[in-house]
């Protein structure tokens, strides 16, 4: 059944571009707090956002490479 492959690929392309855009605001977000004073409060909220990276880019790799075929 066709239909279900093309499902599936929609699926990850979907779930894919949704974890590169949330990796996008959480750097711009580090950015952000890197440009700011170095204050406590700061510091720990960077290293949340950071881990919180880090589990996306964990999530991005285990969603493995694009399922559709390649040519060539």
């Amino acid at each position: 059944m066709p239909g279900g492959r093309e499902r599936n690929i929609m699926r990850w392309e979907l779930r894919v571009s949704l974890l590169r855009e949330q990796i996008a605001r959480l750097d711009e977000r580090l950015a952000r707090l890197s440009a700011a004073n170095g204050s406590s409060s700061a510091a720990s909220q960077r290293e949340g956002l950071t881990a919180q990276r880090a589990e996306l880019a964990r999530q991005l790799d285990a969603m493995g490479p694009d399922p559709r075929a390649k040519m060539g």
